[in-house]
C-alpha cells in the first residue's frame, strides 16, 4: 500500500491551481478590428462599413450581431463595447 506523501499532494494541488488559472496574471482584452462604432452609436461591419443588426444576447456576456452585405455573423463580449474605436465615416 502506497501512501501520499505531502510534497506529492502539495505538487497535486500545485498543477490544479496552474489550470484554473488562480496564478495566471490576466492580459488586456486585444484590441477591436473587425467592428468600429460610428459616432452615432451604431455599430459597422469594419469590412464593408455597413451597419451591424444586432440578433441578441447570450447569457449577458457576448451580442450577435449579423453583416446583411458581407453574410457574416460577428460576436463581440460586452465588456469591450466601451472600447469599440468611433469612426466619423469610414473610408472604403
Amino acid at each position: 500500500m502506497m501512501n501520499c506523501t505531502t510534497s506529492e499532494r502539495a505538487k497535486r494541488h500545485a498543477r490544479r491551481r496552474g489550470m484554473n488559472g488562480n496564478n495566471v496574471d490576466r492580459e488586456p482584452a486585444p484590441r477591436i478590428v473587425s467592428v468600429f462604432r460610428r459616432p452615432d452609436d451604431t455599430v459597422c461591419h469594419a469590412r464593408c462599413g455597413r451597419p451591424l443588426s444586432l440578433q441578441g444576447v447570450r447569457a449577458l456576456l457576448e451580442a450577435d450581431f449579423y453583416c446583411y452585405v458581407c453574410l457574416t455573423h460577428v460576436t463581440i463580449p460586452l465588456s469591450v463595447l466601451d472600447t469599440m474605436p468611433v469612426v466619423a465615416q469610414a473610408s472604403f
